[in-house]
């Protein structure tokens, strides 16, 4: 089994007996406690980078909310003593994201620059190069890092006052469900929640519960199972091709999305148990209907984190609004009007690409998702003339039909570009699904019990969110049934798991996928 996992499980079980033991007002330090001490224990020294990182939020907002006072606590003011604390603050959350943004690009990015820019320098025939630095990285440093800028920036922004307690915002940034993988919280969202102490109940306790365990069923019985055909696969794509490629290509995108939101099970029901409320993060993604839509339901509070904070500032820049009010001068069309907007959408996909790793593929794979929102975006107004046209009905069963299945061939493409090593591999596995395979596909590294194991827990996960989808949650149906009703159904998935998990000797240790961005 995962060694974080089991770490992360221990802890898990004594802070949450440690939490109920604890006065109501003092609960938020054993959380800090417990937080702070999972990352000494996967991260060592490096959990310094994190302490910076709620240092300089920390200290940033108090400044910014400290002129803030100061200019509201005065009876009268000018507007150019208003201007002047406006322009300090900006200058203070300036400093304080180009620190944290430094010190994530240094960590996770220097290796790659160095490597390209080296490249360069001897294509340029200079004999300069860049020196190799070895950089370990913190877990969570993509996920913390995100969320204080979100919290200072919001600070500046004035949706809400600076919090006081430094160990309040360390705690924010640290609570240990969230840092492996997110979800990237706002700080109005949790603080309540987090902070205040919370009552023992039986039913949040219990809906906690069901949902960390189906959070593991996602990662042990179809996710690391699915791993062994994709590492079959992907480890040597060009010994194979036809249905083999194919389920490389569908078999990475169910084994992201178990590992993915199978964490995130475990995460928000973990945070449960403290009576914490986490954001969702997934809501249906194979259910949407456009490449749009997916990006509204697949790692939500990313794109959320990104519109607001990368998207918006740019799509409603002044500069980039009277550039393009310039441009639309000259040639007035739909590309034009649309503009600003696809400047942002351009940086936000680059940003999402890189986010996610200090890769080529990475890039091209933000690239790609930019191309056809784009191409959706400029191909909008043909698309409703030629529903009109042809009197399509794009209400009907049978277009919405169409639409998913549209959408899977697009995000599996993506997912390729994400899994595959590299981009000649991706673009290899992409091609050779038209080739013929003559091999057996029990020979992929699942045999025929596995597959049909890997069947159940797939079959399971679309049944839980078809109902989801039909805003039927199968966890409070399930907590509504009498006692004896709910513990046959706790004990036959924990039975379950235990018997068919893959995990032990035959199976690969395999650490969860987003933690290692």
């Amino acid at each position: 089994m995962n060694e974080v996992l089991l770490i992360y499980g221990i802890v898990l079980l004594i802070s949450v007996i440690a939490y109920y033991l604890i006065p109501l007002k003092y609960r938020y330090i054993v959380l800090l406690v417990f937080s702070l001490a999972f990352s000494i224990i996967v991260s060592k020294i490096l959990i310094l980078f994190l302490i910076g990182t709620a240092t300089t939020i920390y200290l940033g907002a108090r400044l910014i909310k400290k002129n803030i006072d100061t200019y509201k606590e005065k009876e009268e003011i000018t507007q150019e003593e208003k201007n002047r604390v406006k322009k300090i603050n900006k200058r203070i959350v300036t400093i304080v994201v180009i620190v944290n943004i430094f010190i994530l690009g240094f960590l996770k990015y220097y290796l790659f620059f160095r490597g390209n820019f080296n490249g360069l320098f001897s294509i340029l025939g200079t004999s300069f190069r860049l020196p190799y630095l070895k950089l370990l990285l913190p877990i969570g440093i993509s996920f913390y890092t995100l969320q204080g800028i979100g919290y200072v920036v919001d600070v500046y922004r004035e949706k809400y006052e600076a919090q006081k307690s430094f160990l309040k915002v360390l705690l924010f940034v640290s609570f240990f469900p969230s840092i492996l993988e997110g979800p990237i919280s706002r700080y109005d969202q949790v603080s309540d929640s987090l902070f205040n102490g919370n009552k023992a109940n039986y039913q949040r306790i219990m809906l906690g519960l069901q949902r960390l365990i189906w959070g593991l069923f996602k990662k042990l019985i179809v996710a690391d199972r699915v791993y062994l055909l994709v590492k079959t696969v992907g480890d040597n794509p060009r010994e194979y091709s036809g249905i083999a490629s194919l389920l490389f290509i569908i078999g990475y995108t169910i084994q992201l999305y178990a590992d993915f939101s199978g964490f995130m099970d475990i995460a928000l029901g973990s945070a449960e148990l403290f009576g914490v409320k986490l954001p969702e993060n997934f809501k249906q993604p194979f259910f949407s209907k456009s490449v749009q839509e997916f990006w509204r339901r697949w790692h939500i509070t990313l794109g959320t984190w990104l519109k607001d904070y990368v998207f918006y500032p740019i799509a409603l820049s002044p500069k980039i609004n009277k550039l393009a009010s310039k441009i639309r001068k000259k040639w007035k069309n739909h590309f034009t009007k649309m503009l600003p907007t696809i400047i942002a959408l351009f940086v936000l996909w680059i940003c999402n690409g890189l986010w996610h790793g200090p890769e080529w593929k990475y890039i091209f794979y933000g690239i790609y998702y930019f191309i056809l929102i784009f191409l959706g975006m400029m191909m909008e107004p043909i698309f409703r003339k030629v529903h009109k046209k042809l009197n399509i009905n794009t209400k009907a069963i049978w277009y919405r039909v169409f639409q998913i299945i549209r959408t899977l061939i697009l995000v599996n493409i993506g997912m390729t570009i994400f899994g595959a090593k590299n981009l000649n591999d991706a673009f290899y596995i992409l091609t050779s699904v038209f080739k013929p395979y003559n091999g057996s596909i029990f020979a992929l590294g699942l045999d025929g019990y596995e597959f049909v194991i890997l069947l159940i827990g797939v079959g399971l996960i679309f049944i839980m969110s078809y109902f989801n989808e039909k805003n039927i949650n199968l966890f409070n149906v399930i907590a509504s049934k009498p006692i004896y009703y709910r513990w046959v159904i706790y004990q036959a998935v924990i039975i379950f798991m235990v018997i068919f998990g893959a995990y032990g000797d035959d199976y690969a240790k395999v650490p969860f996928i987003y933690a290692e961005f």
